[in-house]
């Protein structure tokens, strides 16, 4: 029998996890974590091109299956480099294990200059992670796996680290008990429950409500808890807002659904006509209440497992400390039916009628060619595959509001707003989806992270690549414009052939210049095993409005 290392007990230990995924860049300096978790061949191995790809791809992986993300990388700059997608996964509250390697015990914190020598590594990941640990011994390792995947699991998920100095990683361990690992990591999680008085005190507010309303946000979703949401809101008989981080807390084709449009005029009079809100999962975010300008209910009910978050942006009438799954439970159960309340059913026909005016808005926001490519995915795309929207302009006036999403954890874009993570959170997505994924990408983003696309191909990732090709910065020309600065340098891209370059990667790719074109492309593309780059050129479209009415 195989004497057990540190890396043995690390592999052995994601298994127990029920870890199936892990995406990696291999290096000399985590060869061994990396062979120990072949060897066992119980997970699969993904590699990406960049480290912060691989963060991306830990994190998307995350979101789209509500378990662990794990990102295998090297130390020192192989580290630094995942930090824009720590950042991303943090603000995302993603759970993700990065796991990473440090200089060899004798020379860490000695400063004299080995290779990879980052004094400060575990510094640096504490600005994105719950927790760091530093291994310092090799028998409590396995132990240490499993707490630390659990911890980024359990209440507000959030990233982790372990740094293994390189001296550990073939070091021998103490032979350790698979099975009780096995039964450690399936320990249930503890799922906050509200305080009684906190629930009576929301449900006898709730009941007051003649115009109601309920916020979700990506809490519902990291709580598993779309039904509970929808348990609740149909006994209440209101309806539901989303965040775009809440996408699919609830289906937008359910007649209580007023989809992410809050911010938008319609939907935005119509929630200032609101007499009481109950907020579920969420810590209204700037983009998410128009810089918090939003004119909510002075009845407001604030339900999220991180006490912290309640009260910050918009005061709370009462606090509901508790999971959003447990939350919800409890205050369904204390909250009287409202379904025929009376001018209930006019509200909510009201807040349907608002939504379909801001739909119409967006509509005319996208102009007729833009519009005519969102109904195409929207009637093309698999209802169980992912809709990846990077930061690009066709995201936010349409992807985030006009293609539906009705299946939880099928919606997936960069919380933090930053540009290019695209392609390595549909490598992410994709892994962790039967369906095919969708991305949709602007050309100044996706050359931040072209790399992806040459794993995409590696990994036979079925992703369609809608790439949105104005040769530069729409977004920046539109700041531009509108804010006369007069600041023109870096905002036009010398960019390259994209349909060439996919080709060259070994995707399959299509050029198209108008929607007719991009319906045949994007149809074909969902019949193939692998990935598809369909590189839109803009210049021969209506071009977006992105303002208009708003």
């Amino acid at each position: 029998m195989t004497k057990p290392t540190a890396s043995t007990a690390i592999a052995s230990a994601l298994e127990a996890l029920g870890v199936e995924v892990v995406f990696a860049i291999p290096s000399a300096h985590n060869i061994p974590i990396l062979r120990a978790i072949e060897d066992r061949g119980a997970i699969r191995i993904i590699g990406a091109r960049h480290e912060q790809g691989v963060a991306h791809a830990a994190d998307a992986y995350a979101r789209t299956t509500g378990s662990l993300g794990v990102g295998i990388v090297s130390g020192g700059p192989g580290t630094a480099n995942t930090m824009g997608g720590m950042y991303e996964a943090y603000t995302s509250s993603s759970p993700v294990l990065l796991i990473t390697s440090q200089v060899e015990s004798a020379h860490l914190g000695r400063g004299r200059g080995y290779v990879h020598e980052a004094e400060n590594q575990a510094a640096m990941l504490a600005t994105v992670c719950r927790e760091v640990v530093t291994a310092s011994a090799t028998d409590d390792l396995a132990e240490t796996v499993i707490r630390l995947g659990r911890a980024a699991l359990a209440g507000r998920p959030r990233p982790v680290a372990l740094e293994v100095p390189l001296d550990l990683q073939d070091a021998p361990a103490q032979p350790f008990d698979e099975e009780a690992l096995v039964r450690r990591a399936a320990l249930p999680l503890p799922r906050i429950a509200a305080d009684d008085d906190q629930v009576a005190a929301a449900a006898r507010l709730l009941a007051t409500a003649q115009r109601p309303v309920i916020w979700a946000g990506g809490g519902v979703l990291r709580a598993e808890a779309a039904e509970e949401l929808l348990a609740l809101a149909r006994r209440w008989n209101a309806p539901v807002l989303t965040s775009r981080e809440g996408r699919g807390a609830i289906s937008e084709d359910d007649p209580l659904s007023i989809g992410a449009y809050a911010t938008l005029p319609p939907v935005r009079e119509f929630v200032a006509g609101c007499d009481v809100m109950l907020a579920v999962g969420t810590r209204f975010q700037m983009y998410a209440t128009g810089q918090w300008t939003l004119p909510f209910p002075e009845a407001l009910v604030h339900l999220d497992v991180d006490a912290a978050v309640i009260g910050r942006s918009y005061p709370a009438s009462v606090a509901v400390v508790a999971d959003a799954k447990a939350g919800l439970t409890q205050l369904a159960a204390a909250l009287p039916p409202a379904d025929d309340a009376p001018g209930r059913a006019e509200h909510v026909a009201a807040g349907r009628s608002a939504a379909a005016a801001a739909r119409d808005l967006v509509a005319r926001q996208a102009g007729p060619d833009h519009l005519r490519m969102s109904r195409v995915i929207a009637q093309h795309r698999p209802a169980d595959g992912v809709l990846v929207c990077d930061a690009t302009v066709p995201a936010f006036v349409w992807g985030d509001r006009l293609v539906p999403i009705t299946v939880p954890r099928t919606s997936v874009r960069s919380v933090a707003a930053g540009i290019g993570p695209g392609m390595a959170l549909a490598l992410g997505a994709a892994a962790g989806s039967t369906a095919h994924t969708v991305l949709l990408q602007g050309d100044g983003g996706f050359m931040l992270g072209i790399g992806e696309l040459a794993s995409a191909v590696q990994a036979r990732s079925r992703i369609v690549v809608c790439l949105f090709d104005d040769g530069g910065y729409g977004m920046l020309r539109d700041i531009q414009a509108t804010s006369g600065l007069g600041l023109s340098a870096g905002f036009d891209l010398a960019t390259p052939d994209f349909a060439a370059v996919a080709t060259a990667f070994g995707a399959r790719s299509a050029r198209v210049k108008d929607a007719v074109g991009f319906e045949d492309a994007f149809a074909e593309a969902l019949s193939y095993d692998g990935p598809t780059l369909i590189h839109v050129d803009l210049a021969a479209m209506e071009p977006l409005r992105r303002t208009l009415g708003a």
